[in-house]
């Protein structure tokens, strides 16, 4: 439980760092843009940073969501499943930040999460 409460605090923060370091969000035209990663690489390269290991924690946490709701189809009501609004939450706020910033988070994060899956250790069937 406390290592969920955790990916998920590690989640916000590593967002909300790709979001303020990504030079993206004041830069208007691709040559800018070049020139400000060429200037600067420094920011670009933590954002990146921050970025992939994002993706990780939230693929693996989305993981973990997709079992819970699976085990609640099955009749299993389990007390693990409140992170999943609380997660929801974590993606509204960082929204509030960067939208475009926290849609590619998320959505590469779901895809990650989703590749990730294994049914056979999970005890799934027909995998």
């Amino acid at each position: 439980m406390i290592n969920h409460t955790v990916k998920l605090i590690i989640t916000f923060l590593l967002g909300y760092l790709f979001i303020k370091w990504f030079p993206a969000a004041q830069l208007l035209n691709s040559s800018e843009f070049i020139v400000e990663l060429v200037l600067n690489p420094v920011p670009f390269f933590a954002a990146m940073m921050a970025f992939m290991v994002g993706i990780m924690v939230q693929g693996n946490l989305l993981k973990f969501e997709i079992f819970s709701i699976l085990r609640l189809m099955n009749g299993k009501l389990h007390k693990e499943l409140v992170f999943i609004p609380f997660h929801i939450g974590i993606i509204y706020l960082l929204s509030s930040f960067g939208m475009w910033q926290t849609m590619i988070f998320s959505f590469l994060s779901i895809f990650y999460g989703i590749i990730s899956i294994d049914f056979h250790r999970q005890g799934g069937h027909n995998a």
